[in-house]
């Protein structure tokens, strides 16, 4: 677990000196971590993820974690508080590097289905639908993201339609 901790408030640190302008964008950052089920990977900072709305988020779990961080004795497997605090860092980290941070050992259900959906205007009686699906089983997740600037009258935009079932 510290490992993981230390690789998680790295990657917090990393996009927070991004954010303050610390870091160039030149190049993707090199990643190391001995739990990461991928360790090599390159993980590239999404800008248009670095929302006002999440920085406060992760400045404010930064300030929380720093305590465990000039103290890594107190990183525990039974610290709720810890564990939730990384987990919600994960998630915003996920999204700010736009793929899975998964570690070894793990047991972690990956979405199924992954369309993002994001849309300025819709005119009257335009369609944005992010997910069309006759039936969704419980064992299914989908992580949804898709941009749009303008849906004019009569428009539609879909993500993702599926004819059956999801999952």
């Amino acid at each position: 677990m510290p490992q993981i901790f230390t690789f998680l408030f790295g990657r917090l640190g990393a996009v927070l000196d991004r954010r303050s302008g610390n870091v160039t964008t030149a190049a993707p950052e090199p990643t190391t971590c001995p739990v990461l089920v991928e360790p090599e990977a390159h993980l590239v900072i999404h800008d248009k993820e670095l929302t006002e709305q999440r920085i406060r988020r992760l400045e404010a779990v930064a300030r929380e974690l720093a305590v465990y961080h000039r103290n890594p004795a107190l990183i525990r497997l039974d610290d709720e508080h810890l564990l939730q605090a990384m987990s919600e860092l994960r998630d915003d980290l996920e999204a700010i590097y736009g793929q899975p941070l998964s570690f070894m050992g793990e047991r972690r259900s990956m979405p199924g289905v992954t369309v993002r959906q994001s849309v300025d205007e819709i005119e009257a009686d335009g369609v944005a639908r992010a997910v069309r699906a006759g039936r969704v089983t419980a064992e299914v997740s989908a992580d949804i993201e898709q941009r749009a600037k303008v849906i004019r009258r009569g428009g539609e935009v879909t993500a993702l339609e599926i004819d059956g079932t999801l999952g």
